[in-house]
C-alpha cells in the first residue's frame, strides 16, 4: 500500500549546529538533544529531516523552499562566532521561511549599544549606559557600582565577578581588560543589585510573554558574585553554577509579574523580534529594567525558554510546535506568491 504523501506545510528541516572541533562527547550531545527536538515535533504529527550545519548550508540544495519550512536552531557557522545572522541571511537568500527572527535583526543584536539605543528610542526602561574604550571616558561616570561589558560578546563571555567595578580605578582596569583581550569597547551602565528575571516571549503581532523566570543570587552576599557569569552558565559544579536558584512562575505577586511581562514585551516589540525572544530584566526600586534581548535564546530542554513554555502548560515538543506555527503563515504566503507568479509566467 503506498504511503501517504505528507503535506509541505507538515514537512520541516530541523536546521543545528555541528562543529569538527568538539569532542566526540560533545558532539553526541548535541545528537542527543537534536534527537529530543525531532522526536517532540514527530509527535505533534509533523515530518522532520534533521541537518547538521558547519561551515555552509549546502546540505539544503536539495530542498524545495517551496515545500520545507526551517526550523533554525543554529548559533552560526563553524569557525565564524556570533554569526547567527549569516545563517538566517543564507536561508533568506535561498527563500526559505524559517522560525526565528530575521538576519537583519539578528545582526543588530550582536552589538549590545544598538540594543540599548533601540531601548531608549521606544523609551522601554532599562539602566543608562555608555560605550567606553579609554580611562579618559571613564573619568566622566558617575554611578558605581558599575557593571562592564564586551559590546560585542554573547553567552556571558567577558563577564566575571571582576564585571562588578566598585570605583573608577576598578572600572578602568575592566575596561582595558575588556578592550585588551577582545579588541573591542565596553558596555558600561550601573549595576543593579536586584531580582533577576527572564522573560520568553513568543509572537509577531499579537505577543504573549511566558510566565517569568527567577535566578535567585540569595546564597552569594558578595554583590560581585550576584550575577549571571559565564562560569554560572558553562563550567559545571561551579561556586556559581551550583549556588543559583531558579524558580518559575516567578514572581509570586501578580501585580509585579504581570509588570515585568509588560515590559518585556514592549522590549520584543522595540526591537522588532520575530516569533520568539528572551528577555532579561532586573528589578529597580521595585521597576522592572531591561538588561539585554537576546533575539536567538538557547532552546535546550534544562534553559529558561523551555522552563518557562513547561509552566505555562506546553511540553517540549508542544513549545517547538508553537515556534512553528508562529513561522508557518510566512510559508504559506511565500508558496502563494511564488505559484502566482509561476502560473502568471505559464499563461503569458
Amino acid at each position: 500500500m503506498p504511503r501517504k504523501a505528507i503535506a509541505a506545510t507538515r514537512r520541516i528541516i530541523l536546521l543545528y549546529n555541528m562543529d569538527s572541533s568538539w569532542t566526540r562527547s560533545e558532539q553526541r550531545e548535541v545528537r542527543r538533544l537534536a534527537e529530543k527536538m525531532l522526536a517532540g515535533l514527530e509527535r505533534q504529527k509533523y515530518s522532520v529531516q534533521p541537518l547538521e550545519v558547519y561551515g555552509n548550508l549546502q546540505e539544503l540544495d536539495t530542498y524545495d523552499p517551496l515545500e520545507w519550512l526551517v526550523f533554525n536552531w543554529c548559533e552560526g557557522f563553524e569557525g565564524l562566532p556570533w554569526s547567527d545572522d549569516l545563517v538566517a541571511k543564507e536561508l533568506e537568500t535561498r527563500g526559505f521561511a524559517f522560525t526565528g527572527s530575521s538576519s537583519k535583526v539578528m545582526r543588530k543584536n550582536q552589538d549590545k549599544w544598538r540594543v540599548k539605543r533601540a531601548l531608549h528610542a521606544a523609551k522601554v526602561p532599562t539602566p543608562i549606559s555608555r560605550v567606553m574604550k579609554s580611562a579618559v571616558e571613564a573619568d566622566e561616570w558617575e554611578y558605581f557600582p558599575a557593571i562592564v561589558k564586551p559590546v560585542g560578546q554573547h553567552s556571558s563571555i567577558g563577564i566575571s565577578n571582576n564585571s562588578v567595578a566598585d570605583n573608577r580605578a576598578a572600572l578602568v582596569r575592566q575596561i582595558r581588560m575588556v578592550y585588551g583581550e577582545f579588541g573591542q569597547a565596553a558596555l558600561v551602565e550601573p549595576f543593579i543589585d536586584g531580582r533577576e528575571f527572564h522573560v520568553a516571549v513568543l509572537g509577531k503581532r499579537k505577543l504573549e510573554a511566558l510566565p517569568p523566570v527567577e535566578l535567585d543570587f540569595s546564597a552569594f552576599a558578595d554583590l560581585h558574585e550576584r550575577l549571571y557569569t559565564y562560569e554560572c552558565k558553562f563550567i559545571r559544579g561551579s561556586r556559581g553554577m551550583m549556588g543559583i536558584d531558579w524558580y518559575c512562575p516567578a514572581p509570586e505577586n501578580a501585580r509585579l509579574r504581570a509588570k515585568i511581562q509588560s515590559v518585556a514585551v514592549a522590549a520584543y516589540h522595540a526591537f522588532g523580534c520575530r516569533d520568539y525572544a528572551r528577555i532579561d530584566l532586573r528589578l529597580w526600586n521595585g521597576r522592572p529594567m531591561v538588561l539585554d534581548v537576546n533575539t536567538n535564546p538557547d532552546l535546550h530542554p534544562e534553559s529558561v525558554f523551555p522552563m518557562a513554555a513547561e509552566a505555562a502548560g506546553m511540553n517540549y515538543g508542544a513549545m517547538a510546535a508553537r515556534l512553528v506555527e508562529l513561522a508557518m503563515p510566512r510559508f504559506k504566503r511565500k508558496r502563494t506568491s511564488l505559484k502566482s507568479r509561476a502560473a502568471a509566467v505559464l499563461s503569458s
